[in-house]
C-alpha cells in the first residue's frame, strides 16, 4: 500500500509540473530554445555566427552540431519551433553533455502519433524517450508549435537524466562476450567481391530475428554493459559503402537497431561510398555511430609507428568534423595488427575490433563476418548464447 501511495505521489507531482509549465503557453522561438538549452548545456566558447544573429550561444551550439540554419546562413531566431525540432535539439545537447548515456531500444516509449514524426527525427526522439525525457502522455504532437512552458518541462526531464542516470564506465569488466557482427554491402551481390554482399531482404530477416528474440543492440563503447543483458549484440559495417546509408539504415530504423559504421576516410564522397552528407545524416539519426577504419585502409601491421599514428589521428579528425561526435573505436583493416598497432590504438580509442583471431580483450575484439553465404539457420547458430 505504501509503495502504491509513493507512486501516486510521484505521478501527482509530475502532473503538477505539467500543469504549471503548460500555463506559460507563449510560442517558443528558436532563440528562446537556445536560452532554455543553456540550462542543460551551458554555452562556453563561441563559434561561426549566422548572418541574422551574433548571439554567442547560438554560435556555440552551431559549432557543436546542436542547431542548424537555412542554406543562406540564416538562423531565423524569431521563427516558432515545432515540438519534434526542439526535442532533436534537446537530444543532441544531451549527447554532448552526457556522451556516456545509454539509450536502450527496449525502453522506447511509443506514442499514438508516432507516425507523424518526420522520418529524419524518428530515431532521435525514440531514443530520447528511452531515458524518460518525453514519455508523459500518449501523444507528442510532433508537428505542432511547442509552447515555452512545455519546452521547460522537457528541459527539466533532460536535466534529471543528465544528473541521475548511470552512464557507461569503460573501466568496468565484463564476463559475457557479446556477439559482434560485421557486414560490408547490403545489396544484391555482384562481382567483384560478391561474397561481401548481403541481400537487403536477408539482412532485414536477420535484424528482425534479433529484434523479435530479445537481443539488446549495443554500440562499441557500451560493451562494458554486456553482463546486464541476456543477449547483447553489436552490429557493425566496414568500409562505408553508400548502401549502408540507404538500404541498411532504413532497415535498422524499422527495428530501432543500433549499429556502427567503420569508415575509411579516403573513400568519403567517392562514387561507391558514403558522402559526408550521408554520414552526418546517419550519425544524426541516432541509429549509427561513425568510427574509424583508418584513412587509407592499409594493412597497419606493415606501417611505421608514425604512419599508424597518422592513420588514426587524421581519420578521427575527418569523422569528428562531419559528425561532431568523438571517435572512440577503430576496426583494423583486414583485421591485421601487431604490437605497434595495439600501442597506438590504446592512445586513440577505447576499444578496437578485428575480423581475425583475437583474444577478446578491448583492443582485440573478434567479429563474426556475415556474407551472402550466411543462411538463416547458420545465422541463428552464430548468434546463439
Amino acid at each position: 500500500m505504501r509503495k502504491i501511495m509513493c507512486i501516486l505521489l510521484v505521478l501527482l507531482l509530475l502532473l503538477n509540473l505539467i500543469v504549471t509549465y503548460a500555463m506559460d503557453d507563449s510560442v517558443l522561438t528558436r532563440l528562446d530554445a537556445v536560452e532554455l538549452i543553456q540550462q542543460l548545456l551551458p554555452a562556453k566558447n563561441s563559434g561561426y555566427v549566422f548572418d541574422d544573429t551574433d548571439n554567442a550561444a547560438v554560435a556555440y551550439y552551431r559549432q557543436k552540431g546542436i542547431i542548424q540554419g537555412a542554406e543562406d546562413n540564416a538562423f531565423m531566431p524569431e521563427s516558432p519551433m515545432k515540438t519534434q525540432d526542439f526535442l532533436i535539439m534537446l537530444k543532441r545537447a544531451l549527447d554532448v553533455v552526457r556522451p556516456d548515456l545509454f539509450y536502450n531500444s527496449a525502453d522506447i516509449f511509443w506514442h499514438f502519433d508516432q507516425n507523424e514524426i518526420s522520418p529524419y527525427a524518428q530515431s532521435q526522439l525514440a531514443f530520447l524517450s528511452s531515458v524518460g525525457v518525453y514519455n508523459n502522455s500518449g501523444y507528442i504532437k510532433p508537428q505542432s508549435t511547442i509552447s515555452r512552458g512545455m519546452a521547460q518541462y522537457y528541459i527539466n526531464l533532460a536535466i534529471y537524466a543528465r544528473d541521475n542516470l548511470s552512464g557507461i564506465n569503460d573501466t568496468i569488466g565484463y564476463s559475457k562476450k557479446p556477439h559482434v557482427l560485421v557486414y560490408h554491402v547490403i545489396d544484391e551481390p555482384r562481382e567483384p567481391n560478391a561474397y561481401l554482399y548481403v541481400f537487403p531482404s536477408k539482412f532485414e530477416e536477420q535484424i528482425r530475428y534479433l529484434y523479435e528474440n530479445g537481443y539488446t543492440f549495443l554500440f562499441p563503447e557500451e560493451i562494458s554493459l554486456a553482463d546486464r543483458f541476456e543477449k547483447p549484440i553489436i552490429v557493425t559495417f566496414d568500409d562505408g559503402y553508400r548502401q549502408t546509408g540507404t538500404y541498411a539504415l532504413n532497415i535498422l530504423k524499422k527495428y530501432q537497431a543500433k549499429a556502427t559504421l567503420y569508415m575509411y576516410t579516403d573513400a568519403i564522397d567517392t562514387p561507391e561510398y558514403c558522402s559526408s552528407t550521408q554520414l552526418r545524416q546517419m550519425s544524426d539519426s541516432g541509429i549509427f555511430r561513425i568510427y574509424s577504419h583508418t584513412c587509407t585502409h592499409a594493412d597497419l601491421s606493415t606501417l611505421t609507428p608514425q604512419s599508424i599514428e597518422k592513420e588514426f589521428a587524421q581519420s578521427n579528425d575527418i569523422i569528428y568534423n562531419i559528425t561532431k561526435r568523438e571517435v572512440t573505436s577503430v576496426a583494423y583493416p583486414f583485421g591485421f595488427f601487431n604490437a605497434d598497432v595495439l600501442k597506438q590504438a590504446k592512445r586513440y580509442y577505447k576499444n578496437a575490433f578485428t575480423v581475425n583471431k583475437g583474444n577478446n580483450t578491448l583492443y582485440q575484439l573478434k567479429r563474426l563476418t556475415i556474407d551472402n553465404q550466411t543462411d538463416m539457420q547458420h545465422f541463428v547458430k552464430m548468434v546463439e548464447y
